[in-house]
């Protein structure tokens, strides 16, 4: 075959993969490097059609093979630095990302991508520099940093804001035309929920019970499933609790668009926002007449056609309105949905099963880790200073990051030791093992969110320290809902002084573990029933607007009565 047989082949391949059609562009890239494995653009369109298909490992090597010939590729190094993130080779992802802005100091957010790979990885370098860097160019309408990313360091609901406008208007403007026909309105009123994460995760594991509490007299539920099918039961369940769930991976926005209007949506859910394996741009073709941000994405999404998001009063207090483009609906209790139903290992983990000693307090923190910012961790090391015999029970992504965060506590002139690390585990068990600890210390700016409500199901006490933001302020919402106020702070030096207090003083701690005992089958948060039929109500009250002709306003949702 000749050079012209090889780019002809490449050119197939740009055009299958602006079709969605994934697998074909993977083999026409194939077949032109077969016949010239040197044609770097092939590798180039290779490695972003196995990426799109959910294969990074792969992709990893193909960018890596047009970085061999082509070291200066801007496109794929940033693409190699997003398939390392997938593949959470963190450490690597953030070389990646500074070799990134060596050659292009402007590269679009940038910036905001090293700081979170950084977080991830445990590496505080420059940590303080990459965050001042991002406010900045926040303020200034640089592209500095994606929305999610900001959202680990930033302490500013406007800041926060501003961030997602301009990331609305750049990627997902309004794209509004004439929809496809729809089915005419009917006496059930038809909820869409949109996820990339219909399997086992963290945004379906809160939704998963309320998906199946839903009153199918009132409501047809559909799922449109932009993500992997990843088998698990969480999925069958989800599956099984739908009218319907629709696979629009795979579709052009266009199709996907007709997928949705062909099925008559009134409300369309958005559970992802500008996190995981999003569909934005369905929201942005206006899809149904209602348009919701939930869940996945705790702040405003910044764009015009996201009509409301659903909150409680704490994650939104009336002084925060300003800050969200959307109206803003208030859930009586708590915003965050909880499956009463999941199962909780029938086994007591012995400490040493851990690795945690059998002897002294057990300080934990199952929340990822680029939750956790250096000034966070200066308030852990003096808590565990105060607490002889203590130690920080932590999640673990992977080795660089153990080794980084083992550092950082032996320069703060802490054992390392002390700093235990727990490998993932299938949930059941997680929640079983997190018994094991006396004390879950939240982090800030950005709290624990399915990992708080875990440890309160697993019994576990949760501290908190109240933030300025949405993600900074879900702990003392969970703590509200399940009746725990005395466990919520307002400044990192009560949260110290706190953590001390409770570990030096076991029969206090006892009477909150008791509490909360008391209180886990009884209180809002896990009334799983309870919060649907909140949920259901807020709905209808979106729904009574729209059909008297009425544009979206905030809502209070009245609370249940009580039997």
């Amino acid at each position: 075959m000749t050079a012209d047989a090889v780019r002809t082949l490449y050119n197939q391949g740009n055009d299958e993969l602006r079709a969605q059609a994934l697998e074909p562009a993977a083999d026409s890239f194939g077949r032109a490097l077969a016949v010239d494995p040197s044609y770097w653009p092939a590798w180039l369109g290779l490695g972003v059609a196995w990426r799109l298909l959910g294969r990074d490992a792969e992709a990893a090597s193909a960018f890596k093979r047009v970085l061999n010939q082509e070291p200066g590729q801007r496109f794929a190094l940033s693409s190699l630095a997003e398939s390392l993130m997938s593949l959470r080779r963190y450490d690597e992802a953030a070389e990646a990302f500074a070799q990134l802005l060596a050659i292009d100091p402007g590269a679009r957010h940038g910036q905001g991508l090293l700081l979170y790979a950084r977080l991830l990885s445990g590496d505080w370098r420059d940590v303080d520099r990459l965050i001042e860097c991002c406010s900045r160019g926040v303020e200034h309408d640089e592209e500095v940093a994606e929305p999610f990313s900001l959202q680990a360091a930033s302490v500013s609901p406007a800041q926060l804001q501003k961030c997602a406008r301009r990331y609305a208007q750049r990627y997902y403007p309004p794209r509004f035309a004439a929809p496809p026909q729809r089915l005419p309105l009917g006496s059930k009123i038809r909820i869409g929920y949109v996820s990339g994460e219909f399997f086992h995760q963290a945004t379906s594991m809160l939704l998963a019970g309320v998906l199946e509490l839903h009153d199918k007299t009132r409501f047809e539920i559909f799922a449109f499933d932009n993500g992997p099918d990843d088998g698990s039961n969480l999925r069958r369940r989800i599956e099984a609790s739908v009218d319907s769930l629709v696979t629009i991976r795979n579709l052009t926005d266009e199709q996907a668009l007709r997928a949705v209007c062909e099925r008559g949506i009134d409300i369309l859910v958005n559970l992802n926002g500008y996190f995981g394996r999003r569909r934005q741009e369905l929201f942005s073709m206006r899809a149904a007449p209602l348009q919701v941000n939930y869940l996945g994405f705790p702040g405003t999404l910044g764009a015009p056609y996201m009509d409301y998001v659903i909150a409680d009063r704490i994650v939104i207090p009336p002084e925060h309105l300003p800050f969200y483009d959307e109206k803003v609906v208030w859930l009586p209790e708590t915003y965050q949905p909880n499956d009463r139903s999941r199962p909780i290992a029938d086994r007591t983990f012995e400490r040493a099963e851990v690795a945690l000693p059998e002897d002294g307090f057990v300080f934990c923190c199952f929340n990822n880790t680029y939750k956790i910012l250096p000034a966070m961790f200066d308030v852990w090391m003096r808590i565990l200073k105060r607490t002889p015999g203590s130690v920080l029970w932590l999640f673990a992504a992977n080795e660089a990051t153990i080794a980084n965060l083992r550092r950082e506590a032996l320069v703060r002139e802490v054992d390392p030791s002390r700093l235990v690390f727990g490998a993932p585990m299938q949930s059941a068990e997680h929640l079983a093992r997190l018994r094991a600890a006396d004390l879950f210390l939240d982090t800030l700016p950005y709290n624990a969110h399915t990992t708080g409500s875990d440890a309160l199901w697993a019994g576990l006490p949760v501290l908190t320290c109240k933030g300025s933001t949405f993600p900074g302020r879900v702990g003392a919402s969970l703590l509200e809902a399940i009746a725990l106020p005395e466990l919520i702070v307002e400044s990192l030096n009560e949260y110290e002084d706190r953590a001390v207090h409770l570990a030096h003083h076991p029969a206090e701690l006892a009477g909150l573990r008791a509490k909360l005992a008391q209180h886990r089958l009884t209180k809002p948060l896990f009334d799983s029933e309870r919060y649907t039929r909140h949920l259901e109500r807020a709905y209808e009250s979106m729904m009574v607007r729209y059909r008297a002709g009425l544009s979206p306003d905030h809502i209070v949702v009245a609370p249940e009565p009580r039997a």
